[in-house]
């Protein structure tokens, strides 16, 4: 799956919402927000085309994203960028969003053009478990072209609150090799937390194992490696082995993980 955080770029789910600053003449940016709403809630393939008839040619979105530890990652996005995101969710089927509007904060209409400040809450899952929660506020641009409204920009500002499962660090420190220690940094709610495993591969005939707690993998004589009946993969070398061992006893918590 990509990375999925841009794609909130374009999408909102239905929740409570609380006008501010809101009159009649605000009915055209509102609607604008509701049909986003509409299309999204049950995302597939016609509705993905549906979403992007909202968008302008000159579409330009910007994301900063600031994750658990404080940094901050800006990215710039286009209609076609929203394209291949939404593809993505929709041939992935893996990845949902669910939005809720906690307040809008300003709303304006013009005879061309409207706008629109919400803050969201919003929770992110992957194959149905929480994956990441947190709040985002967007301005949405919009501007009637030819007679239809279409989205002409959107800024937004991610922060996220709370993770649990996501991107993992993994530090492996190699000692001959038979012999290693690994450092694994892992998303835990509201921090990164990290812990410390040992692993000592050993000899049993032809085949070489390691034990980690109540798991008992086996790294056979043609490269595969089993934990029980379960075929993890190949490893060539023992950094490998350690590799395919970390990936799958963190597998509920580390969609990826990035080993140094």
């Amino acid at each position: 799956m990509k990375a999925p955080y841009f794609i909130t770029t374009c999408i909102l789910f239905i929740g409570k919402t609380f006008y501010a600053n809101n009159s009649g003449n605000d009915l055209q940016v509102i609607r604008t927000l509701d049909t986003y709403i509409g299309l999204i809630n049950f995302l597939n393939e016609d509705g993905a085309k549906e979403i992007l008839e909202l968008y302008s040619e000159q579409y330009s979105g910007n994301t900063t994203y600031v994750n658990l530890s404080g940094a901050i990652v800006k990215k710039t996005y286009t209609k076609e960028d929203i394209k291949n995101q939404l593809t993505d969710i929709v041939e992935d089927g893996n990845y949902s969003l669910k939005f809720s509007k906690n307040n809008i904060l300003y709303s304006a209409q013009k005879k061309s053009a409207g706008t629109i400040a919400v803050l969201l809450d919003f929770e992110s899952f992957i194959d149905n478990k929480t994956a990441e929660k947190g709040t985002i506020l967007m301005n949405m641009v919009i501007v009637n072209q030819k007679g239809k409204w279409k989205i002409i920009q959107n800024n937004m500002v991610r922060v996220s609150e709370t993770k649990e499962i996501g991107d993992c660090i993994c530090h492996i420190f190699e000692k001959g090799t038979t012999q290693f220690v690994t450092e694994l940094y892992y998303p835990a709610g509201v921090k990164y937390d990290h812990k410390f495993e040992a692993f000592r591969i050993s000899n049993e005939g032809k085949d070489r194992i390691i034990k980690s707690g109540d798991n008992r993998f086996i790294w056979q004589d043609n490269d595969k490696v089993f934990l029980n009946q379960k075929e993890l993969g190949f490893a060539s070398k023992p950094k490998k082995f350690i590799e395919l061992i970390i990936n799958e006893l963190n597998s509920k918590t580390c969609i990826n993980t990035i080993f140094r």
